[in-house]
């Protein structure tokens, strides 16, 4: 058995994204001598990053003018640099003779399964996971992809012919099945789908005071962290202005770990005088910063699993989620759930701010709820489970 994973993501979405829950199932693979592999665009060759871009311009010129109620520029480029992991992977599974193919994304699927019919090598089972809470259409509608009520029926459409021709569809929690089923028209599940939980994470705990020696915070500051690339579905102007708020004076410091567009997410702090301002970095021990914080905080607005959020409960620091997607499901009583507004999440912020012992005892409820989640051997087998089943 040999599997390749495949994601879209770039080397920045890895820190935060399913890179990082992905490089543990890898290792365990390997460890049971299973050869597995994951691709995401920096494996992509220069040339076909070239060709990428031609084709996006030249989507631009083709359909840029129109400004109706899908921006089919930006689309287009959602679509292409998927199509293009869809036909590396094609190319891979033909010349390597990988006998398992999961793509992480249901268009990447659909891309895959085209180009591997221009192949005459032996054809590999694939499958895919479905990551947006519901399904994708929805997903990258609320990532800030503009789709009008014609495109998302017919990609809507696409998607569920996909999901129906897939060996395998993986769904990383109940209420997303649900809701994925409910959008594309489903009474129930299909057969084919199955419900794997992200393995519990390991995440490096230090001592606080340590931890923000470390990092140079300083004292008598109470920090905020929030963690996630920066896309509209994470809702940071909410949790900025919620920050506004409750900050008093200059004893509210919140960081944010995640790449994107910080300089507008500045300047709306200094218009709400946030007198802080945001502290961005990027890190590859989240550990550091969650031992170091006060209090984690997501505020998204939607999730279909919510890996920091369990991150968080696993360093044992309190945290205050929104309740949305599969969060309830997933934080359960780990953590202080509220609604996805700025006067719940600023008055739950206050509270939590000025109450330490409010903020332990949601640590330790934190910290049990993440013990008790399935570890990666749990998930692994899962997941082979899966393979096995598809090869019989």
């Amino acid at each position: 058995m040999r599997i390749l994973m495949v994601t879209r993501e770039t080397q920045a979405d890895k820190r935060y994204g399913l890179g990082r829950s992905l490089a543990p199932l890898l290792a365990e693979f390997k460890h049971r001598g299973i050869d597995a592999e994951l691709i995401c665009q920096t494996d992509l060759t220069a040339r076909a990053v070239l060709w990428q871009g031609k084709l996006q311009r030249l989507a631009q010129r083709l359909f840029g003018r129109f400004s109706g109620q899908t921006d089919f520029a930006v689309l287009s480029w959602v679509l292409l640099e998927r199509f293009n992991m869809g036909r590396l992977a094609a190319k891979m599974c033909a010349r390597q003779g990988y006998t398992h193919i999961h793509c992480h994304d249901p268009i990447i699927a659909a891309a895959y399964r085209f180009f591997s019919c221009l192949s005459f090598s032996p054809k590999a089972r694939w499958g895919l996971t479905e990551h947006g809470f519901g399904s994708y259409t929805q997903a990258i509608h609320a990532d800030g992809v503009r789709l009008g009520p014609r495109a998302l029926v017919l990609l809507c459409r696409w998607e569920a012919r996909t999901l129906a021709r897939a060996n395998w569809v993986v769904i990383p929690s109940h209420s997303a099945a649900g809701q994925l089923a409910q959008e594309l028209g489903y009474a129930k599940a299909p057969d084919n789908w199955q419900v794997i939980y992200h393995a519990r994470p390991t995440v490096n705990r230090y001592n606080k005071q340590e931890a923000r020696r470390l990092l140079n915070w300083t004292d008598g500051v109470f920090y905020l962290l929030s963690v996630g690339r920066i896309a509209p579905v994470k809702q940071f102007p909410l949790l900025i202005e919620a920050c506004a708020k409750v900050a008093n004076g200059e004893a509210l410091q919140l960081v944010i770990l995640g790449e994107g567009d910080q300089q507008a997410l500045q300047t709306l702090a200094k218009q709400l005088n946030l007198q802080r301002g945001i502290q961005f970095a990027c890190t590859d021990d989240i550990g550091l910063y969650l031992s170091a914080a006060d209090l984690y905080v997501s505020t998204s607005a939607s999730e279909s699993f919510g890996l920091a959020n369990l991150e968080a409960m696993t360093a044992g620091v309190a945290a205050l989620c929104t309740a949305v997607g599969a969060v309830p499901e997933i934080v359960d009583g780990g953590g202080l759930l509220v609604d996805s507004n700025v006067d719940a999440i600023s008055t739950a912020l206050r509270h939590l701010m000025t109450d330490n012992d409010a903020r332990q005892n949601l640590a330790e409820r934190g910290l049990q709820r993440a013990q008790s989640w399935p570890d990666q051997k749990t998930i692994a087998d899962q997941y082979e489970k899966i393979y096995q089943a598809i090869n019989q």
